[in-house]
């Protein structure tokens, strides 16, 4: 993998020169130096049974020249009281912590054991004498063969770390181990072990301690330093910073301009020392990895993986836990990308990830011209989180997924929403190629909004910028996000480079709806004819359909038999039960309103008219090319048509058209808002915001609440004239749905074309004018800029069948 250059402006150091090629000699006076001085983080003790031997008791001790390693890292470990005593009198008495108490007293308690040995009940010839042994953790055994394969000599490991005034940061790919590669650090440079006299001692700390201050303040760099830090400045004594990767160090250490080193990845040779210390009774402990692939990354085994793994008591049964990591089981086939329900504005973008993944992983193109950046927006239930694995897996990388929510369950502090949003960046740049996928972008709030959570949102949304600005080249890191709420993003968020690219996701649509019914009954129906049970789902979110799909399983179930369309369509009926004969009636002129509207003015052409067990809806295609007022206002008639069919059938409304956010009069008071105080197409030219937060206000501003309810009466009054000149061909379009229960295609058509062209429309001020014609050229300004309007869909939702 390689280590981003962006965040510092000098390239990063080559892994030192080692003296020695053989750095395994580096990696045994490492452990050695932690057994013997029982360093309790690193160290644990185990009993090994040998059998007592007859003269054990007479025989003489052995000289240092005759103890075996292993024997002399216990004897050490016996004489830790007498080393502690003199690490507390030395000059460098600050290197005393919690741990040397721990090992004092631990000492202490072994000792007074021996001293009444002489009262415990002899052990019987021949029999099992316990034996205490003492093995590295393994998170321990990871750091130390990692650092002694960087540097390969204590030596060269000096020289790198230890030069007056040097800054260094180390990167480990896993932040699981940076605690542990810090701790190594700070027990080699303690007294008595391999750092040698005379040579500076470095103080040793995390990014995240380096720096104090929030992110992106604005305060000078050395007053963003910690204290630790500062004073190591002070003083001319070398620091040496670890972080997992590059992009997760603070933009405050900049201008330290730190040589950056990056720690060894785990290879076969390493795992082979590690399996050696934690099984010394196996003959050969590292012939197990054998089983391994030859080509099994073992760079991404985590500490937390060692752990699991090394808990079995023979090497075998450790390396068959590696291999289940390194290579999970294969579940079962999915349908990929191609298969997904996905409108075509936003398969290409995805689309073109997944190639460009492909073609940079081939060496084709460089990191630079890889698309990324993409935000997916919709509702909840339309396949956001599964769009992220499934371009993950069409690229064949891996896919990390967090949000604020995650992050805070891991820390309820913002400083701890911080710590776990960096680890899940460096987690995906340990992996990489990999996605990290952000749900719910909004949750991680936008500085504009001034509340009493202000000064939390200020520090979470910097330092979410400098993560992403971190990784903006990280190779083989991509971000992508989701949201429901695209307008409470932080602008900073979106701009280019970030989430700049806005892929809207919605309800399956009349035509995609088949195929979302085929991607959650897979592998059943594929051949199937959903055609009825999708014109009947239409208005269902992805996971509706999903619900939709475990009914008619648990019927087909109970049934004891395949999964059919009849059990689709049961399910259906049970979820949306029918209506009765006159509420029918009542939806399909609604309805029919719609569409006759629609075509008249020339402003939609309905592409299905459907009736559903909880009402109807209308899907056409919107045809705003301008955004003219003219066209507006037709649009609003449409959004009003159906009241007004229901008017002009049965003399008065129903509540069916409002109520949700989606609803016709919600969408037209909403559109007539934006003419009057947003888009400058009403009868005043101030910008007062944003509709949707213009809405709530509108019943403190009287004078505006008139002019948006002038606009709602004019636009009714407009569309019941219509339905009033071609209520033959509205009663034929509701008479026909009524029957039918769905209207597309053919059958449509033919109806819609008894349905004539308005000749006038009327004016602002009462009277009638011409209809706009359209230009027969039509420039480029001309094209189509509202695309949230290409497909209008008017639901229908009786409010006593919607409670």
């Amino acid at each position: 993998m390689t280590q981003p250059t962006t965040s510092f402006s000098t390239p990063p150091a080559t892994t030192p020169v080692t003296d020695t090629p053989d750095w395994t000699v580096l990696a045994a006076r490492l452990r050695h130096s932690l057994i013997s001085q029982a360093a309790s983080w690193a160290v644990t003790a185990y009993t090994a049974s040998e059998p007592a031997g007859e003269d054990d008791a007479d025989a003489p001790a052995a000289t240092p020249a005759e103890t075996s390693g292993e024997e002399k890292a216990e004897a050490d470990a016996g004489r830790t009281i007498a080393r502690a005593d003199a690490a507390r009198s030395s000059a460098h008495s600050d290197a005393w912590d919690l741990d040397g108490i721990l090992d004092q007293i631990e000492a202490e308690a072994d000792m007074a054991i021996g001293a009444f040995a002489h009262a415990l009940p002899p052990v019987a010839e021949g029999a099992m004498a316990p034996r205490k042994r003492y093995r590295l953790r393994p998170e321990a055994a990871l750091a130390t063969v990692r650092l002694a394969a960087t540097f390969g000599s204590v030596e060269a490991m000096v020289r790198a770390l230890g030069a007056p005034g040097a800054v260094t940061l180390v990167t480990t790919a896993d932040p699981a181990l940076d605690a542990h590669l810090l701790r190594l650090i700070e027990h080699l440079a303690q007294p008595l072990t391999l750092w040698p006299r005379g040579v500076p001692i470095p103080v040793a700390l995390s990014v995240e301690k380096a720096a104090s201050t929030k992110p992106g303040a604005s305060e000078p760099a050395v007053a963003a330093l910690s204290g630790s830090l500062r004073l190591a400045l002070d003083t001319r004594r070398p620091a040496v910073l670890v972080a997992p990767v590059v992009g997760t160090t603070p933009k405050a250490l900049k201008p330290l301009n730190p040589e950056m080193i990056a720690l060894a990845p785990l290879d076969r040779e390493m795992l082979a020392q590690i399996l050696g210390d934690a099984y010394p009774e196996a003959e050969d402990p590292g012939a197990a990895l054998s089983a391994l692939p030859a080509d099994a990354p073992l760079a991404r085994l985590t500490p937390g993986d060692l752990i699991l793994a090394l808990r079995w008591p023979d090497p075998d049964r450790a390396v068959a836990a590696l291999a289940a990591a390194l290579v999970p089981e294969e579940t079962e086939t999915r349908p990929g990308l191609a298969e997904f329900p996905l409108p075509d504005a936003v398969r290409g973008p995805l689309e073109q990830l997944v190639e460009d993944l492909r073609a940079w992983k081939a060496g084709e193109i460089p990191w630079r011209d890889v698309s990324r950046g993409l935000l997916l927006a919709g509702p909840p239930g339309t396949g956001k989180t599964e769009l992220a694995r499934l371009v993950a897996r069409e690229a064949g990388i891996g896919v990390i997924a967090g949000s604020v929510a995650t992050w805070q369950a891991r820390g309820e502090r913002a400083s701890g929403i911080v710590k776990a949003m960096k680890d899940d960046f460096a987690k995906a740049a340990s992996l990489a190629p990999c996605v990290i996928f952000i749900d719910e972008l909004d949750a991680v709030g936008n500085r504009d909004r001034r509340d009493h959570n202000a000064s939390w949102t200020e520090y979470v949304v910097a330092a979410f910028l400098e993560a992403l600005d971190g990784y903006a080249g990280q190779e083989g890191v991509v971000a992508m996000a989701a949201t429901n709420h695209v307008d409470r993003i932080d602008p900073a968020l979106r701009r280019p480079g970030r989430f700049d690219r806005i892929l809207p996701l919605r309800h399956p649509t009349p035509d995609l709806m088949p195929q979302a019914l085929r991607w959650q009954t897979w592998p059943d129906l594929q051949d199937g004819d959903l055609t009825a049970v999708a014109a009947q789902a239409v208005g269902m979110s992805g996971a509706d359909v999903a619900g939709l799909v475990r009914a008619a399983r648990a019927k087909a179930r109970r049934a004891r038999r395949p999964l059919s369309v009849k059990d689709l369509s049961a399910a259906l009926s049970e979820l949306r039960p029918p209506m009765g004969d006159a509420l029918r009636w009542q939806v399909a002129v609604h309805e029919a309103g719609h569409a006759v509207v629609g075509v008249a003015t020339g402003i939609a052409k309905p592409r299905l008219l459907a009736l559903q067990g909880d009402g109807g809806v209308t899907h056409a295609e919107r045809r705003v090319i301008h955004q003219r007022r003219s066209e507006l206002e037709a649009a609003l008639a449409l959004d009003m048509a159906g009241r007004a069919a229901e008017h002009l059938v049965f003399g008065e409304a129903s509540a069916g058209a409002c109520g949700a956010a989606d609803s016709d009069l919600a969408r037209a008071t909403t559109m007539a808002i934006a003419m009057e105080a947003a888009w400058g197409l009403g009868d005043r030219l101030t910008w007062c915001g944003d509709p949707e937060t213009i809405a709530p206000r509108l019943r403190l501003d009287p004078p505006l609440a008139a002019r948006v309810e002038d606009h709602l009466r004019r636009a009714e009054e407009r569309a019941l004239e219509i339905l009033q000149a071609q209520r033959p061909a509205l009663e034929a379009i509701a008479t026909a749905l009524c029957d039918r229960g769905l209207l597309q295609g053919a059958p449509l058509e033919e109806l819609m074309s008894e349905v004539k062209p308005e000749t006038a429309q009327p004016t602002q001020g009462g009277g009638a004018q011409e209809s706009p014609k359209e230009p027969a050229r039509p420039g480029p300004k001309d094209e189509p800029t509202n695309n949230r309007d290409a497909d209008w869909s008017a639901p229908y939702r009786p409010r006593d069948r919607a409670a």
